[in-house]
């Protein structure tokens, strides 16, 4: 009798098992006032509005607002509903079904549906699409439609971030299907979508302009127009913000920056960046193979001067591979401090205590500390950088030539070991996983070419890393690779630079937000008596922009605008991308002065560096091997004495409720051999559940009808 009590309770906890369940709750904009037009300045034209064309860099800001996905980040990186109305765990966590919203759209009218997101899936995993980004989808085997409005995720192994890299951009199956290619120019220039904007106009070189969404299942966004400007210098684009033709932008420069904070129509918002600049020491090099050298080149190096004198003050100090932003940052991790004298001295146990008549460090009259800094051209603020630590390392006697090549020699050189050390820029996501660069398995490391650093403790601490569920586990592990890195120094961290915002102070919305300056870009909105410039944004039309004739309907950002009518003389009229907006021609074509066009944008290293590696999903095999047929299913454990966890007094008095999961492995005997906290609340609630865990017993489970390891989640509950 006692044995079908415990049963009972057993079956009971098991209710509890659909973990981890994302939110369901109906969402809408907030009601207010609507209308009026945003216009964003930017250096950077999108290649393409298709996702699967977005390099390894690229923003996604735009894209974002054309295509939902799975789910999304709050404002405090918090997982939340997005074109997903919920989620749910598989008990071994090898799986996750995601139930999506009904009655969403595409542009064009058809549902979204389960078939989407498969379909969506299988083109970012084909190696021939080359999506820049399927390295995130190397864990996942495969995508099963299971409803139609349900899709089931299968994981070849389970860890601690796999919401992280199952939150896929959706793109409609019924369009691209029916495509030739996945980069069909037609779907890349005017995409059929299911976010809160829509295309409405995009003319190459000029502007690309997207309106609201009406039927968008939150509703209709309170921007009617979001017009992103293109410039081709940072000048051009800091006389538009101080006319007032262009309303925002986050691609000034800090010096430009500076200029126009002073302006009283203009407020400044700093985001936190995500992109740190470091020096790579080419290990290879007999020069660079001692850490001491490495370490006495870090201590001349005066990040702080860096971040004042370069990015203006707008900056952190960079103290190793993860971002300070990071959940998995350690927070203990000093920053390597400027000590001048300490890399002399380190530099003269070394051997170099002589100088030159040049007044550099020498070993004899021909061997000069010397080292060659290589760089990518196009960079302006690495550049200056790169001037100002030569400056500091010639302080100590050694000398520093900077190489500055275009981006796909830099890149050639720094896989070639042609280098000394080089200077390079790496943009993190929100998922922790180092693997691509510090992990020395070819098949892992695809970037690991860049530092060519190689260390088996490195190398299995990621693997632990990225297996482990806690994700308070997970941080002791990576706390102890950066403590690893911070040590052997195969890298000298330098900054993160902060995005800097410059906005129009009658746009109402903006606040800073962890993901970015405009990832809340469809909640905001201009007071009507605020608006301002919507005539002066598309008063001036550039050459890209020509009117064409009046056998062709007109093209224009916005419609409703009042166009001044001017002469102009006969000219070469490109045509816009793609256009929504037709509307009867006026009497005579109107044209702007001829303007010389813009430079072309400088590559960026990393993008190319992507590109060049064309990562393929990497297949790795589960973390326990399990037949995948099996001659007698498996059974799971059944309990034979649960013990309920003491509620600590703390978390009473403090008033905490709720649920602590925890995922148990039950060996062969039926006891416990390991628990840990996949979901908790604190305040001793979890430890006291792990305590309780471990104290419970089983009938083991069965794998071909032997007791084998075998994993469940329990939650314990903590109520008043």
């Amino acid at each position: 009798m006692k044995s079908w009590v415990f049963r009972g309770i057993f079956l009971m906890i098991a209710g509890f098992f659909l973990v981890l369940s994302g939110c369901s709750k109906t969402e809408k904009y907030p009601l207010g006032e609507s209308g009026g037009t945003l216009t964003i300045g930017t250096l950077n034209e999108p290649a393409s509005l298709n996702p699967l064309r977005l390099s390894f860099t690229a923003s996604t800001d735009i894209h974002e607002k054309l295509f939902l996905t799975l789910h999304r980040f709050d404002k405090d990186m918090n997982i939340v509903a997005g074109l997903a109305r919920s989620w749910k765990f598989s008990e071994d966590f090898k799986e996750v079904t995601y139930v999506l919203r009904k009655g969403v759209k595409w542009s064009d009218g058809q549902p979204v549906t389960a078939e989407d997101v498969k379909f969506s899936f299988d083109m970012m995993r084909d190696p021939g699409i080359k999506y820049a980004r399927s390295g995130g989808l190397q864990f996942v085997e495969k995508v099963e439609v299971v409803g139609p409005l349900a899709v089931k995720f299968v994981f070849n192994r389970v860890y601690s971030d796999e919401l992280f890299d199952t939150g896929i951009m959706v793109l409609p199956k019924h369009i691209m299907e029916k495509l030739s290619a996945a980069n069909s120019a037609d779907f890349d220039a005017d995409p059929v979508s299911d976010g809160p904007y829509r295309v409405e106009e995009w003319v190459r070189g000029d502007r690309l302009v997207l309106a609201a969404n009406p039927d968008f299942y939150k509703g209709k966004p309170a921007l009617d127009r979001i017009i992103f400007k293109f410039f081709g210098d940072e000048a051009s684009l800091m006389a538009a913000l101080q006319n007032g033709t262009v309303d925002m932008t986050n691609d000034l420069s800090p010096q430009y920056a500076l200029k126009v904070q002073g302006d009283p129509n203009l407020a400044s918002i700093e985001y936190p960046g995500r992109s740190f600049t470091f020096i790579g020491w080419n290990l290879k090099s007999p020069l660079f193979s001692d850490v001491n050298l490495r370490k006495a080149f870090a201590l001349s190096i005066d990040q702080t001067a860096l971040i004042n004198d370069v990015l203006m003050g707008k900056g952190k100090q960079a103290n190793g591979p993860f971002l300070p932003t990071s959940w998995a940052y350690d927070q203990d991790l000093k920053p390597q401090p400027y000590d001048p004298e300490q890399a002399k001295a380190l530099l003269a146990e070394l051997g170099w205590k002589e100088r030159n008549r040049e007044g550099f460090l020498a070993k004899g009259p021909k061997q000069v500390l010397e080292l060659n800094l290589l760089l990518a051209q196009g960079q302006p603020v690495q550049e200056a950088t790169a001037v100002l630590i030569r400056e500091q390392l010639k302080g100590i006697g050694v000398k520093v030539n900077l190489a500055v090549v275009d981006a796909r020699t830099f890149i050639q050189r720094i896989r070639g070991g042609q280098y000394d050390a080089m200077m390079f820029s790496w943009k993190n996501d929100f998922k922790v996983d180092p693997t691509a660069v510090w992990h020395s398995a070819p098949e892992k490391g695809i970037y690991n070419f860049i530092l060519k650093y190689s260390n088996p403790s490195v190398d299995s601490l990621i693997d632990m890393g990225l297996a482990t569920l806690s994700r308070r586990k997970a941080k002791d592990i990576w706390v102890k690779f950066q403590q690893v890195i911070n040590t052997e120094m195969p890298a000298t961290y330098l900054y993160v630079p902060d995005v800097v915002t410059i906005i129009y102070k009658g746009v109402t919305g903006p606040a800073q937000d962890a993901r970015g300056p405009m990832a809340s870009l469809d909640e905001w909105w201009i007071p009507a008596a605020q608006r301002r410039g919507e005539a002066m944004a598309s008063a001036s039309v550039s050459p890209a922009a020509v009117v064409p004739p009046p056998s062709q309907p007109v093209e224009t950002a916005v419609p409703e605008r009042n166009q001044p009518e001017k002469p102009a003389p006969a000219a070469a009229k490109p045509q816009p991308v793609a256009t929504r907006t037709e509307q009867p021609a006026p009497s005579r074509p109107v044209a702007a002065a001829p303007v010389t066009p813009p430079k072309p944008a400088a590559v960026n290293p990393q993008d190319l560096l992507v590109a060049e590696a064309t990562p393929t999903p990497v297949a790795v095999a589960p973390v326990v091997e399990e037949p995948k047929e099996p001659e007698i299913p498996p059974t799971e454990p059944e309990a034979v004495k649960i013990v309920s966890p003491a509620y600590p007094e703390t978390a009473r008095k403090a008033g905490i409720t709720g649920r602590v999961f925890v995922k148990i492995l039950v060996g062969p005997d039926g006891k416990v051999k390991d628990a840990q906290v996949i979901r908790g609340i604190g305040y001793g609630c979890d430890e006291a559940a792990v305590g309780a865990a471990m104290k419970a017993q089983f009938k083991p489970g069965t794998k071909n009808g032997q007791p084998a390891d075998t994993y469940i989640t329990i939650p314990y509950p903590f109520m008043k």
